[in-house]
């Protein structure tokens, strides 16, 4: 199952997020929460120390692959499967809970 939490600013979208992940994994399923805003705070919601945090590991410009269809439209694309991804920067936060943190590039100018 893939669960997204979307809307405005201040709505609560972090703090649901952290909640639903917490407890799905507390009954037996395992969860990869991932933090895609430009300002993370889910590893607090979920109980990561704030230290501990700002440490997680940066991503690499490497990531993604831009591809092109034939008519000219372009994406990008992870550049390695999901699963190695998750493996590769996940951390893990709790028993079945692996945290991402996509906000966190560890490069200029690839915000």
């Amino acid at each position: 199952m893939k669960v997204a939490v979307a809307g405005k600013g201040g709505s609560g979208k972090t703090t649901i997020a952290g909640t639903l992940a917490r407890v799905m994994a507390e009954r037996g399923h395992r969860v990869v929460a991932i933090d895609d805003d430009s300002n993370p705070n889910l590893a607090l919601t979920i109980g990561v120390d704030t230290a501990v945090a700002s440490k997680f590991p940066g991503l690499p410009r490497d990531l993604l692959e831009e591809r092109t269809d034939a008519q000219g439209v372009k994406w990008l694309e992870l550049a390695v499967p999901a699963e190695d991804f998750i493996d590769r920067f996940g951390v893990p936060v709790r028993d079945r809970l692996t945290l991402l943190v996509m906000g966190q590039p560890n490069h200029g100018g690839s915000g």
